[in-house]
C-alpha cells in the first residue's frame, strides 16, 4: 500500500469519527437547551441565513411540514424565534430569530469555538487556505449527498 493509498484511508476514518464527535457534540448540546437535534440545526439555519418560510426551513432540514411546524413550535416555546405572516403572503409564516431569547442562554457552542480558534490559530495562512477549500467542497459534497438519499425516500 503507497503513503497515498494510507492516507487516504486514515482520511476517510478520520472524517467518520468527526462526524460521528460532531454529531454527538450537537446532540448534547441541543439537550441543554432542551431542546433536539433538528431544532439547533434550524436555529443555526435561521442564524446564518436570517429569518425564512416554515416552507424554506422544510425544504433545507429535509423534513415534512408537520416535522417542521414542530421544530419552530419548540423554538417558539423557548423564546428563540419568532413567526410572523409574510407581508407579501399572509398565508406565509416567516420565522425569525429572537436574539434577546439567545441572550439570555448559556452559549454551550462558547467552548469548542475557542477551542477551534486556538487550533486555527497554530496553522500557516497557506494550511488556513487549504482547510478552507477543504471544508467549502465537503460541504458542497455532503450537501449534494444529502440531496440524494432524500430524493430516494
Amino acid at each position: 500500500m503507497t503513503e497515498r493509498d494510507e492516507l487516504t484511508s486514515r482520511l476517510q476514518v478520520l472524517s467518520e469519527q468527526e462526524a460521528t464527535q460532531t454529531a454527538l457534540f450537537q446532540q448534547v448540546a441541543a439537550a441543554r437547551y432542551g431542546l433536539g437535534v433538528t431544532d439547533m440545526k434550524a436555529l443555526s439555519i435561521l442564524l446564518r441565513e436570517g429569518p425564512q418560510t416554515a416552507g424554506a426551513l422544510m425544504a433545507r432540514l429535509h423534513v415534512t411540514s408537520g416535522a417542521v411546524t414542530g421544530v419552530v413550535d419548540r423554538l417558539s416555546g423557548a423564546g428563540l424565534v419568532r413567526r410572523e405572516h409574510d407581508p407579501s403572503d399572509r398565508r406565509r409564516v416567516v420565522v425569525s430569530v429572537l436574539p434577546e431569547g439567545l441572550a439570555e442562554r448559556e452559549d454551550v457552542y462558547a467552548g469548542i469555538g475557542q477551542a477551534f480558534q486556538e487550533l486555527y490559530a497554530s496553522y500557516t495562512l497557506e494550511e488556513l487556505r487549504f482547510l478552507a477549500r477543504h471544508l467549502e467542497r465537503s460541504v458542497e459534497i455532503t450537501t449534494e449527498q444529502t440531496a440524494i438519499v432524500a430524493g430516494r425516500d
